[in-house]
């Protein structure tokens, strides 16, 4: 039975990309790792923590972050600024949108304040320089405040309504479902009337988190019980189909298994993002970004939690 495991710190080794200047730091202050021992995972800093200027004009500013299927991070602010440093790209919309999305297929979609629109990049002619759009696809399910990308090229949508009380998770997934129209169309999958934090899947599973707990929703939309995490709320939730899937607490990232649990790094306020067999963590103090690769071998430890046991040894010189 595999039990062995090696803590360590976060360096911060590599090159700093173009749009900030890293911090003199030699580890990430308050954040340790936990992973396998030869399991051949590794972690490398995807975007390295931000310089003072940069953290400066972001600071507390609502953001986004996404991973394109390339395995770039994109980020987009309140004022319309989009960035993806790795690709060298940068821009700034005219429309407001509270939230965007990377899909796998390679396409790019925006919530604004009520239609998702996708990316349109309308390339440079003659004097003309090149230019960015948002083209409206769907009106959006009222009262939306999150949008979350799931497997298989779905969306999922966070809603709440003040005035029922009701919370609900919707999914647009047009590929394979069009309503009485003929026309993609968003499906309701969830509704509650305690607040829903965050949201994963596929487009057949469902997983919601509220409050401590994690909800599996199967095909046939049964509830069940994957997890309740015994100490923090479940913030933030993200799913591959060949990794698994991932939570993250105001304090901490784990992996929930169908049968154990393990939380591999602790930071304060991690936000995360999965493609593939990697993981990417936020660090929102100064918007570095760490990649996790080979997370699906976690599944090796997909093993019922045994607790705490009693451990008794003679002494060195016996």
């Amino acid at each position: 039975m595999k039990k062995l495991f090696y803590a360590v710190l976060i360096a911060i080794l590599s090159a700093v990309p173009n749009f900030v200047q890293a911090q003199d730091l030699a580890v990430k202050p308050e954040t340790t790792l936990l992973l396998p021992l030869a399991e051949g995972m590794s972690t490398r800093w995807l975007l390295p923590p931000a310089g003072p200027d940069f953290i400066k004009r972001y600071n507390d500013m609502r953001f986004s972050l996404s991973i394109d299927n390339d395995g770039h991070a994109w980020l987009g602010f309140a004022d319309g600024t989009v960035l993806c440093p790795q690709k060298g790209y940068s821009f700034k919309l005219a429309e407001t949108f509270w939230d965007f999305v990377c899909l796998d297929n390679g396409a790019t979609v925006f919530a604004t304040t009520s239609r998702l629109a996708l990316l349109q990049v309308i390339p440079a002619s003659g004097a003309q320089a090149a230019s960015v759009v948002l083209q409206p696809i769907a009106m959006l399910p009222p009262d939306c405040n999150r949008m979350v990308k799931g497997a298989d090229n779905c969306l999922y949508f966070i809603c709440s309504d003040e005035k029922t009380g009701e919370n609900s998770v919707w999914l647009f997934k047009p590929q394979s479902y069009q309503g009485a129209r003929g026309i993609p169309e968003f499906q309701k999958v969830f509704a509650a009337e305690v607040p829903i934090n965050a949201v994963a899947g596929d487009g057949v599973t469902t997983w919601v988190a509220s409050g401590k707990l994690i909800l599996r929703i199967d095909a046939q939309k049964q509830l069940h019980r994957q997890y309740l995490h015994p100490h923090n709320v479940i913030v933030d939730l993200a799913y591959t189909k060949n990794s698994g899937l991932f939570y993250a607490t105001g304090f901490a990232v784990g992996y929930a298994g169908d049968s154990g649990v393990i939380e591999f790094l602790n930071s304060r306020g991690p936000l995360m993002a999965c493609n593939g067999s990697s993981i990417y963590v936020l660090f929102p103090d100064d918007y570095g970004i760490m990649a996790i690769d080979g997370v699906d071998r976690l599944k090796n430890y997909d093993l019922p939690l045994d607790g705490i046991k009693k451990v008794s040894a003679l002494r060195h010189d016996q």
